[in-house]
């Protein structure tokens, strides 16, 4: 008919661009959900995930042969961490003119916007804990090198924290003077050619003392230029996971568009407070 109306102008297209790439950008950016411990609460009920902590067991005594074991108090009772999830969203609006005269994919564009705020605000729950830790290394103003690094992995050795799976995290402007460090041919560690020449020609330190080194512009610099990462341990922070990345379209007619909305539903708590060691320095180019 001459005056038909198709409110779902290419909302099929437009649905699936957008959502492909949303879901791409949120997965790749939440880099940090990699390196903590993930709970999986879809799909039941309730948005809290009471997480179980057992406590170090003490020292093991001799055994005599043919006596009975009776130390059952090697094991102190067993605590909970509660980890409470909350949703998350935005939203933006896609006039059909905009769909129609732009030569790029817009859909596929707000989805890497709305993917990326997502994974974004994801990765700064996680960061927003590490001044939680109780034990700690640098000080504001000072500059981060590897030595802090690797005292605070010292840190959590002393706590008998595994060394398999330690990350460090810092802000990309910390990160930076490790690097400068580490290529310093005069310095205290350019004497290690292979994280010298990492640093120089893949800009990415990759790991020292056994750490892995990684940047996230998620961790915040206050007023003074200073920063707060960390070292930890995977099982020192916990993620409950209650709705992954979701994306929704509503026709507005009286806009000739449409309203995009992306949401999830997470939350992030500190699991072992000794697993993690705190790296307080400058962030200031």
């Amino acid at each position: 008919m001459a005056n038909e109306i198709d409110t779902g102008v290419g909302s099929g297209v437009l649905y699936e661009n957008i959502s492909q790439a949303a879901q791409y950008t949120f997965q790749e950016n939440a880099m940090l959900r990699n390196l903590v411990t993930m709970y999986d609460m879809t799909g039941t009920p309730g948005l809290t995930a009471s997480i179980p902590v057992w406590p170090a067991a003490t020292a093991v005594s001799a055994l005599t042969a043919g006596a009975d074991l009776s130390n059952d108090s090697a094991l102190a009772a067993v605590t909970a961490v509660d980890i409470t999830a909350a949703e998350y969203g935005n939203m933006s609006t896609i006039q059909d003119i905009v769909v129609e005269a732009s030569p790029s994919d817009v859909g596929a564009d707000v989805g890497r916007q709305l993917g990326g705020a997502l994974a974004a605000a994801m990765d700064e729950t996680i960061v927003d804990l590490f001044n939680s830790f109780t034990n700690g290394v640098g000080a504001a103003g000072t500059e981060v090198t590897p030595e802090s690094i690797m005292a605070a992995a010292a840190t959590l050795r002393a706590n008998s924290v595994p060394m398999q799976g330690l990350v460090c995290v810092l802000h990309p402007y910390a990160a930076f003077n490790v690097k400068k460090t580490l290529l310093n041919a005069g310095g205290n560690y350019g004497a290690s050619p292979d994280l010298a020449n990492a640093a120089g020609r893949e800009y990415f330190v990759g790991r020292i003392g056994g750490v892995d080194i990684y940047e996230s512009a998620a961790v915040d610099i206050d007023v003074s230029d200073d920063m707060v990462g960390a070292v930890f341990h995977p099982a020192a922070i916990g993620m409950a996971l209650k709705r992954d990345l979701r994306i929704a379209l509503q026709r507005d007619e009286s806009l000739r568009g449409f309203e995009v909305v992306a949401s999830a539903a997470w939350g992030a708590g500190i699991i072992d407070n000794v697993k993690g060691c705190k790296i307080t320095g400058d962030a200031a180019l």
